[in-house]
């Protein structure tokens, strides 16, 4: 079977995954009412050691993007610079996702030196109420002005990257400062702000009560029209995931995870060596033990990727009989 990209999708996959998600670790400084750290963690507290993720690169001799997050916050982990450095000598591109409390003068004179391609900077508000109402803290302006430093530090040691992006996790509670944090974006010298969808659980703040998706009324999809026209006065980039902005095709096929390629293509390793599926699945409600595809630390990732879990999970997405965490993915949030 091919995918619409022209990926090949068999329960056999010959080659090795090119993408990697590495959870450098699963320690968080926020507990924000959207993610699991807030409703109760299903593994131990790690971290990620430089030994741990050479071991795990050298076994994807074709990798080429390199995501450094997961259910945790990155700069927390003190190796992180020489991690990034790691997947920088293997050629592959190396992101990650911040709430950005950390980005002080320090680190990011060694993330920027360190090669990483990306920081996109997570902050679910454009003002230091509804930031605290998402994210559980007092942290806003803080978060604005690392941002600020780091496109200074940038700036300062002449170098083009890290690009930077302002992210939202759109909801009911938050959309309406979207405009705001356009604005923010531009006084900051951030070129790119993002959009994307709430996948809830029924946990915390993550219930289908606050998604977007479906649901816009008129004074929501004004704020989105707003943003959009203020993003193009400003020379900013507005993306969104699939519907949740208002120009992007509205039409989504039924059962769209059909077109989903991440079994096939990508490998999410947790900072306890966990495989699962993708970064979503831990944000379903689907039981995190059906999660777990294999142990990067006590298997090799060949075994795991061709083994009997992988098949299986494989099998079923191709059978039109998705395991849960994938059933409602491309419907109620974004592929």
């Amino acid at each position: 079977m091919t995918s619409p990209a022209g990926l090949e999708r068999g329960v056999v996959v010959a080659r090795p995954p090119d993408e990697l998600y590495l959870e450098v670790t699963n320690r968080c400084n926020l507990r924000c009412t959207t993610c699991p750290q807030s409703w109760g963690m299903s593994e131990d507290f790690a971290d990620l050691s430089i030994e741990r993720v050479n071991f795990v690169l050298g076994q994807l001799p074709e990798v080429r993007r390199v995501v450094l997050h997961g259910i945790g916050e990155p700069t927390l982990n003190p190796a992180l610079p020489h991690i990034i450095r790691a997947v920088k000598a293997r050629g592959a591109y190396a992101l990650f996702n911040t709430n950005g409390l950390l980005l002080r003068r320090r680190l990011l004179e060694a993330l920027v030196l360190s090669g990483l391609d990306e920081v996109r900077v997570s902050v679910d508000a454009a003002t230091p109420e509804t930031y605290r109402l998402v994210r559980g803290a007092d942290g806003f302006s803080r978060i604005v002005a690392n941002v600020k430093l780091l496109a200074a530090t940038k700036a300062r040691l002449g170098v083009a990257t890290p690009r930077l992006s302002l992210w939202m996790t759109g909801m009911k509670t938050n959309i309406a400062e979207l405009s705001a944090l356009v604005r923010v974006a531009s006084e900051a010298g951030i070129a790119e702000v993002y959009l994307q969808r709430l996948v809830y659980s029924g946990r915390g703040r993550a219930q289908d009560t606050e998604a977007l998706y479906g649901r816009l009324d008129e004074r929501e999809h004004s704020s989105l029209r707003q943003a959009q026209q203020l993003a193009i006065e400003l020379g900013i980039t507005l993306r969104g995931s699939s519907e949740a902005l208002p120009d992007v095709a509205k039409a989504e096929k039924a059962a769209a995870w059909r077109a989903c390629r991440r079994p096939w293509s990508l490998v999410y390793i947790t900072a306890n060596g966990n495989v699962l599926p993708c970064c979503i699945a831990p944000f379903t409600e689907a039981p995190y033990a059906g999660l777990v595809l294999g142990n990067a630390f006590r298997e090799t990732l060949e075994e795991i990727w061709n083994g009997p879990l992988y098949r299986r999970w494989r099998e079923r997405m191709l059978a039109g009989e998705p395991p849960p965490a994938c059933a409602n993915c491309g419907s109620a949030w974004a592929l």
